[in-house]
């Protein structure tokens, strides 16, 4: 099985390409990275708009998620497809998660952790080591 990232994880990927934070967002119950945080180690940001630089990558299909369709009941998560992502907006757990307008459309989504450090390579292109989300 391929190991996957929360949304938050994948957002954390993008902006710092650090193992240690997307580790840090394992658990989706906090509020979500936003804009302003800085963390006081000094961890450089890489990628300022990850929110807008991730939704490109899954409109244009170059990144595929898996979840969940709300209101659906599937037994197994279920490609998101690409058409899908023009009228989404990926959100904060602390938001409508994953909504069209304030309406919920996916929720539980996954990310490939591997495809996502192909397309935001870290600094040298070392793959980071991160445990899997359930």
């Amino acid at each position: 099985m391929s190991e996957t990232w929360n949304l938050t994880q994948a957002w954390a990927w993008i902006r710092w390409r650090d193992a240690a934070k997307v580790a840090a967002y394992a658990s989706e119950s906090h509020m979500g990275i936003a804009e302003e945080i800085v963390f006081p180690d000094g961890t450089v940001v890489v990628e300022d708009d990850h929110r807008a630089v991730l939704l490109a990558a899954l409109q244009d299909g170059r990144l595929v998620t898996r979840g969940l369709p709300a209101g659906d009941a599937p037994a197994t998560v279920i490609a998101v497809p690409a058409a899908e992502w023009p009228t989404l907006v990926p959100v904060a757990p602390s938001e409508a998660r994953h909504a069209r307008g304030r309406k919920v459309a996916w929720r539980a989504l996954c990310f490939p952790a591997s495809e996502m450090q192909r397309l935001w390579p870290a600094p040298g292109g070392s793959r980071a080591a991160i445990s899997v989300t359930a």
